[in-house]
This record gives C-alpha cells, structure tokens and sequence, in this order.
C-alpha cells in the first residue's frame, strides 16, 4: 500500500482536526520523540498544507499542527509553504483530537506561567486594556494585572490613551517579577516587529513612484498617517489635493481605504533603523491646469473666491487647485489711498490679465463694471520726484514697490541694493510690506518706473551740504559786517578827538 500523497489538496469539507486525525492513521508510527510542554517556544517545518490546517515536523518524529489563518496574510493568502521554517508554541498536548496543537502566540489560561514563556520565546499575548493611568496602560492579561508604560503603547507618542480602553490588543511581556504581581507589557515591540515583516514582504513594492492601497490609521493637522500592509506612511496636508484651503478630515476619514502614491523614502532621523515614507494623494488626482488652460486667456471674465490676503494683493480661487493673483496695483483705493482688498470668502468677478502656464500663475484684475472706485492715473509721477510706498514683489532683478495713492508701482534694481554684498538673497534683505522712500529716476514710453534709493540719498546728502555751506557764508558775512562797525566808530571817534585838540579853548576867540 503507497502512503498518501502529502501535497494533495485536502477535501474543504474537513475541519482541521479530522485532517490531523486522517493523517496520524495513514502514516507509519516513526517512534516516541522528546515530551514537550505548554507553552513552550519550537520551531519545526511545513511538511504538509491543507485547508485548514498546516503541518509541522517537530523533531522527525512528532508532528504537530497550526490552523492556517494564523499563517495568512491580510489579503487571506497564505504565507508558508512545504518546506518553509515555521516558530510556533506549543498550545496544547494530546487534547480532543490527541496530537500537539501549534499557536503563534502563547496559551491562555495559565497565568504568570504563561506570561513566563511567552516572554523567554518572545511570543505575543493578547490582553484588554482595562484603564489608564499618569503612566500608561492598564491590562488585563491571562487573568493577571498587568502595565504597559504609555511610550510603549504605540510606535508614536500618545496624547489620549483613554481610547485604548476597552480594546483587545497584543503585547509582548518585557519583565515578570514578585511571581508575576508585577508585569512589564510593551505594545510597540509588537508593532515594530511586525512592521519588519511588514516591510520584508513589501520590499520590492516599496518605491517613490509606486501606487498602494493603504488604511487610515489616523489624522492630524499636519496629514494622516496611512497603514500600507504592516508599514505606515505619512500623507501630508500638502499632498492631499491640490486645493490648499482644504484640512485633513475634509478629504480623509479614519478607517477609510486609499490609493496613494510614494513621494520618497528615506532614513528616520527620530526613530534610527526605521524609514520615513512619505505618501500623496494630489498626485493620484491629475493636474488641474490642464483641464483649465483652454479658459484661462487674456481678457476672460471668470467667477472667483477671495481664499487668502498677502501685501502684495488678494488670491482668488478660479478653480479647485488653480488661485489667480488679485495684484494691489489692479485694485481700486480707500478713501486713504490705500489699495482696498476683498473680504476673504467673498465671490468675485474677476479679469485674466495674464497668464504663465509654465509659472502656474494668473494675473488678475476686478472685472469692468464692478462699481469699483477708479485708481488715480499713474501719469501724475514724474521722474525727480521723491516717493514712498511698500514693497509689494521680490525678484532675482530688483524689488517692486507699490507706490502710496499713485496705483503704480516701480523697480528698484537689484545692482543697486546688492552693491558691496555679492551674492545677497533679495528675499531676506527685503521682506514684503517693508515701507520703501526713494526717487524716480526715469519713466519709460511703457510706463515702467526705475526708483532708487542712492539717488535720494545723494540729492539729501547734496542738500544738507548745501544747507550747510549757505549757513557758513552768513555766518562769516555776518563776521565781517560787525568788524566793519567797529571799525567805522573807531573812526569815527579819532576825528572827533582830532578836532577837539585842535578847538581853542573855552571863552578864546578865534581870530
């Protein structure tokens, strides 16, 4: 009689415990092996896969076995094959059905003794979370009290550990002491562990470009971290639509499945061995230009919401993903000559102006008709005229100031800012809003305004000097006309003592 072919599939109709049955009887006794015990930590390899079932040769000479979906993936696959290792404990010996039954986690029931072994096999146990504490995790484990510190509840930080309460989850046991009155439990071990298998398996998967299916887990301000299979990533809030105004919980809830593109991978500076995936959802999403571009012309009127101020004008979204700029040069003034803005929120009527695909950028302006107050010409400016105004635009070339109740604005250039600092960054030496006095030193057939701020300063360092000049020539003239003075009375009084000497003296006639 042949033995039985022990990779054929089995009938679907057996539990796994008749499989074991069935098999123990068509095969030859091979001798008594080793006494193993509860809980006991073995390692042994797939000799035979059925439906239910997975047998494990133990030491060539007992076999026991494990219910397949412990050994399936999340995707219900399952992860061994004949011949593969497989590190199991032991959960049971000789029960119902007799042989050894295979658990890849540690026995329940058996109190500290179990917590015990699990701990020297470094197997998982199962507890429910019962309370919290100032320090962590309250559990309930093998019907002993056990705790788990809060820095070890999760692979990140934990404000709220209130909402682990109630929850069945796994734990490593990192410390059994005073016979097990004192249990040491760590979560993070677990899930660490299992995000290395994780990544084994999604090695070849896990590659900027490349487009999963990932989970929810959680959301932040800052993004939503998403559960890949085992690995977490982290969604930006940049890169969850090209729509800027919209946060987190508008676009992704918890719990929710996903398909998100890999942005990159690279070392975790905060947790050393571990990577950094960052993931986007925007990407996934096409590029709302496109589909734009053919409206977005010159002299288009389009409808649009005010979605956020700046110094330099109002961002209107056109579209979802797509905001014009709303210039201060294009907007009508105040009663204080100051360029008036339009309430964040607001819908407006706005004219394209100009358009840079390229760039990505819109230029705006209000749409005719709009009751706005009309913006003096800008024709009243004249070069050698000392102006003020706000930088409102820095470029490598120069920085545009928006010239107060004048609705236009000019250029200062950039070789006249940098002078003496080669190399200088315009955007950090002129920040926008800064309040800007300078001259204009030519207007062109185009109406493009050339400032300078050197200018002014020479015309104010010439004119105190002149001042300075026209306050030392009265000074000395004024010097001079007091000597004069002196110098008539001094003459004055010679004479007169002169003509006395020669006046006879009193009561003598003259002949």
């Amino acid at each position: 009689m042949s033995s039985p072919d022990r990779n054929a599939p089995e009938p679907s109709n057996e539990s796994f415990a008749a499989l074991f049955e069935a098999d123990s009887k068509a095969r030859p006794r091979r001798g008594v092996g080793r006494a193993f015990r509860v809980g006991e930590p073995v390692e042994g390899t797939v000799v035979r896969v059925g439906k239910d079932a997975v047998f494990i040769d133990l030491d060539g000479k007992q076999e026991g076995y494990i219910e397949a979906v412990e050994l399936r993936d999340a995707q219900g696959a399952l992860e061994v094959a004949i011949g593969d290792p497989v590190r199991a404990v032991i959960v049971e010996m000789g029960g119902r059905h007799g042989g050894v039954r295979l658990g890849k986690s540690a026995p329940k029931g058996r109190g500290a003794e179990t917590l015990i072994a699990s701990m020297e096999a470094g197997l998982p146990v199962e507890g429910v979370v019962s309370g919290t504490n100032k320090g962590g995790l309250e559990v309930q484990v093998e019907g002993v009290r056990a705790f788990c510190p809060a820095r070890q509840a999760d692979v990140r930080f934990v404000t709220d550990l209130s909402a682990f309460v109630g929850q069945r989850l796994k734990f490593l046991v990192t410390a059994v002491k005073d016979g097990g009155r004192d249990v040491t439990l760590s979560r993070r071990a677990v899930l660490e562990k299992e995000g290395e298998e994780a990544r084994a398996k999604l090695e070849g998967k896990l590659a900027a470009g490349a487009v999963l299916r990932g989970r929810v887990v959680s959301t932040r301000d800052f993004g939503a971290f998403i559960d890949l299979g085992g690995v977490e990533g982290l969604l930006p809030v940049s890169e969850l639509s090209h729509d800027r105004a919209l946060r987190t919980d508008d676009v992704v809830k918890v719990g929710e499945e996903i398909d998100v593109q890999i942005l990159k991978i690279e070392p975790d500076d905060k947790r050393p061995g571990q990577q950094k995936i960052t993931l986007s959802l925007k990407a996934l999403a096409g590029d709302p230009w496109e589909a734009i571009a053919p409206t977005l012309v010159a002299g288009a009127v389009l409808d649009g919401k005010v979605v956020r101020h700046a110094p330099f004008g109002a961002f209107v979204q056109l579209k979802s993903g797509i905001d014009g700029l709303l210039h201060v040069s294009e907007l009508p003034l105040d009663d204080k000559g100051q360029p008036k803005l339009p309430d964040v929120g607001a819908t407006i009527s706005v004219k394209v102006v100009k358009v840079d695909l390229a760039s990505k950028r819109v230029g705006l302006a209000p749409a005719e008709g709009a009751g706005a107050k009309a913006r003096p010409r800008a024709a009243a400016l004249e070069p050698g005229m000392v102006v003020s105004g706000k930088v409102s635009r820095v470029e490598a070339f120069g920085v545009f100031v928006q010239i107060d109740g004048a609705g236009a604005r000019g250029l200062l250039p950039a070789q006249e800012l940098t002078r003496g600092k080669p190399g200088a960054d315009l955007h950090k030496l002129w920040a926008l809003g800064t309040d800007v006095k300078a001259k204009i030193v030519s207007i062109d057939a185009a109406g493009k305004i050339r400032l300078s701020i050197e200018q002014l300063k020479a015309d104010e360092e010439r004119a105190s000097f002149e001042d300075y000049r026209a306050k030392e020539q009265e000074r000395a003239t004024g010097k001079l006309g007091a000597l004069g003075q002196k110098l008539k009375l001094a003459g004055i009084t010679a004479v007169a003592e002169k003509a006395e000497k020669k006046a006879p003296p009193s009561g003598v006639k003259r002949r």
